[in-house]
């Protein structure tokens, strides 16, 4: 069985310094700073709506390593067996009788 998280490998985090993502209404984000081996990369995991916004915010720093991106992706999977998510849907207002 593969991870919901599997895709990310130390490579992953040269694309860009900053990463928003999301699967369904589970939302995470990824801040690097460093280079690999020697910088780190910052998470955080947040409630379906901007990052700007969200209130229940959780966060931790890995080093930028084969080890802490392999800690990134147990973490990652932790939260969203914890936190859950359903499929992205815009709300509509309810209709009007």
């Amino acid at each position: 069985m593969s991870g919901h998280f599997d895709f990310l490998n130390m490579n992953f985090f040269t694309k860009a310094s900053v990463y928003p993502g999301s699967i369904g209404t589970f939302r995470y984000r990824f801040q690097r700073t460093g280079w690999m081996e020697d910088g780190s990369i910052q998470v955080w995991v947040y409630e379906n709506t901007s990052f700007e916004l969200a209130q229940d915010v959780e966060t931790e720093t890995f080093p930028w390593t084969e080890e802490g991106v392999e800690q990134i992706r147990a973490w990652l999977e932790q939260k969203l067996a914890e936190r859950g998510t359903e499929p992205y849907r815009i709300p509509y207002p309810p209709k009007k009788k």
